[in-house]
């Protein structure tokens, strides 16, 4: 009898152990496993915070450049600003007028050719959103080199680009775009015939010309983009983003 009972007691303390180390190893995969399932949101929530730094870099400087665009494509068709300050101003508010106008121009060029590079590694959220990023700023691509309206401001797709390669800096955070007085200093240098050929157009708008089809395609166009990188109107307000009349 007392054998069975040291037997019985064995085979508990044994049962006891058993369940004890398997209890162990449970706790020890459960606990690898939330770790590693810790580290996975832990990592997924840096990409997506670094996506979203990303995302500002690019997102910011092309809205202000197409806010520019548009706004001056706005003055010129709708405020009669080549007429205020080219046709009656003075050789310094003529050359302004000309030289910024052809800045904002290789300013938007610049930064869709950053995008252009980098697009692989463009992450705004959704795939979905990406395209039609790429899709807006197609569309502005293509109503600047299309031949279906008057020559006059029109850049063909080797031009645009070229024009936004010279106008890339390497900046603190990466490529960017020169400044105004780094172009006005670039044109000081001598004559570069693409920079010339936007000059050369802009003093063209000043006379009876064709060109407002195309303007006013590229000032919606350019207000599309806008809607896209700022629909809640927080950088650029809605009442300086009105689209011309066709």
């Amino acid at each position: 009898m007392r054998v069975r009972t040291e037997l019985v007691v064995a085979l508990i303390s044994a049962g006891v152990a058993l369940a004890s180390a398997g209890l162990s190893v449970w706790g020890q995969m459960r606990s690898t496993r939330l770790a590693a399932e810790f580290q996975r949101l832990r990592l997924a929530e840096q990409r997506r915070i670094e996506s979203e730094k990303a995302a500002a870099r690019y997102r910011e400087p092309l809205a202000r450049a197409a806010y520019d665009l548009q706004s001056r494509f706005y003055n010129i068709l709708e405020q009669n600003l080549l007429v205020a300050y080219f046709d009656h101003g003075d050789e310094r508010e003529r050359s302004y007028v000309v030289d910024n106008t052809a800045f904002l121009v290789a300013q938007y060029f610049a930064w869709t050719e950053i995008i252009r590079r980098d697009i692989q590694y463009i992450n705004l959220g959704q795939d979905a959103e990406t395209r039609r990023l790429a899709q807006l700023q197609d569309e502005i691509y293509s109503l600047f080199q299309t031949d279906r309206f008057d020559p006059v401001f029109r850049v063909f797709a080797g031009e645009q680009r070229a024009i936004g390669e010279r106008m890339i800096r390497d900046g603190p955070r990466g490529p960017e775009c020169m400044g105004y007085g780094a172009f006005l200093d670039q044109l000081n240098k001598g004559v570069d015939p693409l920079t010339e050929d936007l000059r050369s157009d802009v003093r063209k708008l000043s006379g009876p010309n064709g060109a407002r089809p195309r303007l006013v395609a590229l000032q919606h166009a350019l207000i599309d983009l806008l809607t896209f990188l700022d629909p809640d109107f927080i950088r650029f307000p809605k009442e300086r983003r009105t689209k011309v009349p066709g």
